[in-house]
């Protein structure tokens, strides 16, 4: 029974002790001419040393190279992609969706409409409560005859008269600098180009709310503030914004700094516009720059 297992055994070390001999032949001559002479072991460890260095160039190649994404994914490593996906794009959706209601109430102020909040309200209409008696106590509906008493000597002011010139108002510099291009609107440039060294601090003219703040390709760096009386001040080409959309400023408070970001523009400098009820105001009529 162990005859058979000794030969095999006395086979594979013949075979790799046996020297080979790699030859060629001259096709004109049939001259024989040794190339090169190896044993069996050496055949072995080249051939598992090939496979070695194949699979590692092979797993690098697959691993750090572009060649991955042609190898069909697993399942774990699709649903996670799939989901990164989804969140993705619902939160551009979302941004999207931000980013105009934004434009329409900027587009609402510069017509000279009232804007009273430019956040969005969700309400949720999908639990309707059944059997709840919301009955006020006696506390609640005597706090609620003093406000609405209160409110009625109290004139919000979106609803005073809009009447007011804009000499009523003393109006904060937004920068000191040099004035190079002037309030032209028949060229549509509805505000001043005022020049001055670069991250000077650009402040609020009034007291007012931010409703815009945010990148322009064309204009950089854009802040727009809500005033009363529909009066709207918009700053551009700032290099950063120090407020955000819905901040409360006041007059001569920082809101960013002088820039030259967006395409329409040729230096450090802040465009400074004035609109009152959707109409472009001079803005050296009323402010000494």
């Amino acid at each position: 029974m162990s005859k058979p297992k000794k030969r095999g055994f006395n086979g594979l070390m013949k075979f790799l002790t046996h020297p080979y001999r790699l030859m060629s032949i001259n096709k004109s001559s049939l001259e024989e001419r040794q190339v090169t002479e190896f044993k069996g072991y050496q055949l072995v460890v080249f051939g598992f040393y090939s496979f070695l260095v194949l699979f590692i160039v092979s797993f690098l190649l697959i691993a750090y190279s572009p060649i991955k994404d042609l190898v069909p994914k697993t399942g774990p490593s699709k649903n996670k992609k799939i989901i990164e996906l989804m969140i993705n794009i619902d939160s551009l959706e979302r941004d999207l969706l931000l980013k105009n209601q934004y434009m329409d109430v900027i587009n609402k102020i510069m017509n000279g409409d009232v804007v009273d909040s430019i956040v969005p309200v969700q309400n949720n209409h999908s639990f309707e409560p059944e059997g709840l008696k919301l009955s006020p106590s006696k506390a609640d509906s005597f706090l609620r005859k003093e406000v609405s008493k209160a409110d009625l000597y109290n004139i919000p002011s979106y609803h005073s008269n809009n009447t007011n010139s804009l000499e009523d108002f003393v109006f904060y510099r937004p920068v000191d600098g040099l004035i190079t291009s002037v309030f032209n609107p028949q060229e549509k440039h509805f505000g001043v180009d005022v020049v001055t060294g670069k991250n000077t601090s650009v402040k609020s003219c009034l007291d007012g709310v931010v409703v815009f703040a945010d990148w322009s390709s064309s204009k950089g760096n854009v802040i727009i503030i809500q005033h009363v009386d529909n009066i709207i001040s918009a700053y551009m080409h700032n290099a950063i914004l120090v407020k955000e959309t819905n901040d409360l400023v006041k007059a001569g408070e920082v809101i960013g700094m002088v820039g030259n970001s967006g395409e329409l523009t040729s230096g450090p400098h802040l465009h400074f516009e004035l609109w009152q009820n959707g109409t472009p105001i001079n803005p050296e009529e009323y402010i000494d720059f």
